[in-house]
């Protein structure tokens, strides 16, 4: 070596054996060795430059011989009865042979054989096992050939294979592969030829960028999609929330229409008392503020065969102009005639194309007619023009509807109180006619904000879509009102139907009054089965005044009305008992509420009884009742003479 040095070579330095039997120097000054193993090689810079035996093509021996390297760079030796003489250049350049592939398996399968073998082959996703088989041309030292190889795209350096043929690669990822495999001479040196095969592993069609960019597509179109429906649907709601608005606020108009309509009946109309006053208010001061140029009211004549025109709002808005153009309707003639048949209320938007439209005093382009019913029983009809197409709504019928019935409940009152006082007229002397004026005031036998109250009542449950409620104590209404006018008309009537007539009155209350108090009203079986006659409800003043004076001025909810009946020492005895504030605290309070109030309903009521007992003493008694210092409610006992 160039540092004068000494270096020691073994086996593990890479020699064949330890024992070497000659050497000899080249020009180079390389040195030459024989071994039992072969003659080997080692440079002049000391490198290791490999080993010649019968793998590179020597006879095969064993080298114990002397060695000679010749001037024309030769080396000569001695085996076993041979003379070897060779050129170690020549050998070399003999060795410059291609590396092969010779097999590629794709999941086990042959996919390409060496005969077929090209670049850029392709392979769908599911082939991702590969074997590749891969050998050297060289038929001089085959076995001392050793493999490097690697797979770009999967390894960044050559891997040692050794003396292997093949190599497995197991579940490969879709991509770009290139697998290139060298081998190594004995002797150190590379061949210079490497093998390579580029192939591709195609990705599935769900991880192409075209799926992936159709995907993507898909997606931004749904979500604007989405982004569109939602904000659809918001307006959607928004625009439901507005119509609900505007729903409630219009119903909530109806119901304030509606509430103005009952407060109407139950205050300005209470101190009418002729039927032609009720229809002049309700025509101006009612109907007029709804926004009709015209409404005409017609009742039955005298005879009952046609309805003529009573009162009206606009052309005709007064007694006056009604006379000077008289206009009378036959049932069946014209719109107000075919409502007097049918009994139905009609809307017509457009009078041109309805053959039944009539004209009065001018013709008008839609009209509205409902019939005023009580009972089943065609009272009248309210009717209205106006000059614009499609005017009257939903909201006008349910308007006029109830003003109709309201207005047939007012002319029946009317009528009856009017019938009740003619008959009382013709029915008494002049004995009796002290004795009517004051029963005068009572005869009506309810008050009219009673009445009033409960057909209130009965609006809010229909207002509040309680159809079955409403129906249920609207009948009930109705049946108490007629037994009432039926027992107006006698001076005594059977006590079955006068406790009927009770039990009705009590069922009214409670419910006008939401149920605030409860009442137990009983009648012994005797005065329930027998022939007994009494003044229709003698006692209901006192059962009025028990509830509205007593019970509802208590603040506690145990409100409790008790009614017993029973005959006694030739007698109907009367118990009427309440829990509530007591006499004493009840002045009290109607001096707050009522000041110049003053009350003659009980006194009357007394006179009534004391005349129906020829005089008697004592036929009502009142008690107040007492619980420790505190006063516990009021107990009222009646007795009535028996007549049967």
């Amino acid at each position: 070596p160039p540092d004068k040095g000494f270096t020691n070579y073994d086996i593990f330095f890479g020699l064949p054996d330890d024992n070497v039997y000659s050497v000899a120097a080249d020009e180079k000054g390389g040195a030459w060795f024989t071994t039992i193993n072969g003659i080997g090689h080692i440079s002049a810079d000391g490198e290791w430059k490999g080993l010649y035996n019968h793998q590179s093509g020597l006879p095969y021996s064993k080298f114990r011989q002397s060695i000679a390297v010749l001037p024309n760079g030769k080396i000569a030796t001695v085996v076993e009865n041979n003379f070897i003489c060779f050129n170690p250049s020549a050998i070399i350049a003999s060795y410059n042979y291609p590396v092969i592939i010779d097999d590629i398996f794709a999941n086990d399968t042959i996919t390409v054989s060496k005969d077929k073998l090209s670049n850029q082959q392709k392979f769908n996703y599911t082939q991702n096992a590969f074997t590749f088989n891969f050998s050297v041309l060289d038929f001089i030292s085959p076995g001392a050939v050793e493999y490097y190889y690697m797979l770009e795209g999967l390894e960044m350096d050559w891997v040692f294979a050794g003396k292997q043929h093949n190599i497995r690669y197991s579940k490969l990822p879709p991509g770009e592969y290139f697998f290139k495999v060298r081998a190594k001479r004995e002797n150190g040196d590379f061949y210079q030829q490497e093998g390579s095969f580029h192939f591709y592993i195609m990705s599935p069609f769900w991880k192409t960028g075209w799926f992936i960019s159709l995907i993507a597509i898909a997606a931004i179109l749904l979500i604007a999609g989405l982004i569109i429906w939602r904000i659809k649907n918001i307006r959607a709601v928004e625009a439901g929330k507005l119509k609900v608005q505007q729903l409630n606020a219009e119903q909530y108009k109806n119901k304030l229409e509606l509430e103005q309509i009952v407060n109407y009946f139950s205050s300005s109309l209470i101190d009418k008392n002729k039927v032609d006053d009720v229809l002049w208010d309700v025509a101006k001061n009612l109907i007029g503020r709804l926004g009709f140029i015209d409404c005409m009211i017609y009742l039955w004549n005298s005879n009952k065969t046609k309805m003529v025109q009573r009162a009206g709002y606009g052309p005709k808005g007064s007694i006056e102009e009604i006379e000077k153009n008289i206009f009378d309707v036959s049932p069946g003639q014209g719109v107000v005639g075919y409502v007097m048949e049918t009994k139905q209320s009609v809307v017509i938007s457009d009078t041109s194309k309805d053959p039944r439209y009539r004209v009065d005093e001018m013709e008008r382009q839609s009209e509205i007619t409902v019939p005023i019913i009580y009972n089943d029983e065609l009272i009248g009809v309210i009717d209205s023009e106006h000059h614009q197409k499609y005017f009257y709504t939903q909201q006008h019928l349910q308007l006029l509807n109830t003003i109709a019935t309201l207005m047939a409940t007012k002319i029946k009152s009317i009528e009856s109180e009017q019938s009740l006082q003619q008959a009382k007229i013709e029915m008494l002397g002049i004995n009796e006619k002290l004795t009517a004026a004051k029963l005068e005031a009572l005869q009506s036998q309810l008050n009219p904000h009673f009445i009033f109250n409960c057909l209130n009542s009965i609006d809010n449950l229909i207002q509040t879509n309680q159809p079955d409620n409403a129906t249920t104590y609207l009948a009930r209404f109705a049946k108490l009102i007629r037994s009432v006018l039926d027992s107006s008309k006698n001076n005594v009537v059977s006590f079955q139907k006068d406790f009927e007539t009770l039990q009705l009155y009590l069922e009214m209350e409670q419910f006008r009054c939401n149920n605030k108090f409860q009442y137990n009203l009983n009648a012994s079986s005797e005065l329930l089965q027998g022939d007994c006659k009494v003044p229709p409800l003698l006692i209901q003043p006192f059962i009025e005044n028990a509830i509205h004076h007593g019970l509802l001025n208590k603040e506690s909810n145990d409100r409790l009305l008790n009614v017993d009946i029973a005959i006694k020492n030739n007698f109907i005895n009367y118990i009427i008992t309440d829990n509530g504030v007591g006499r004493k605290r009840a002045e009290e309070i109607k001096k707050i509420n009522k000041p110049e109030y003053t009350s003659y309903g009980i006194s009357i009521t007394k006179e009534r009884i004391l005349l129906y007992n020829n005089g008697e003493a004592n036929a009502v008694l009142i008690t107040d009742m007492m619980k420790g210092e505190e006063h516990a409610g009021t107990k009222i006992e009646v007795n009535l003479k028996l007549v049967d």
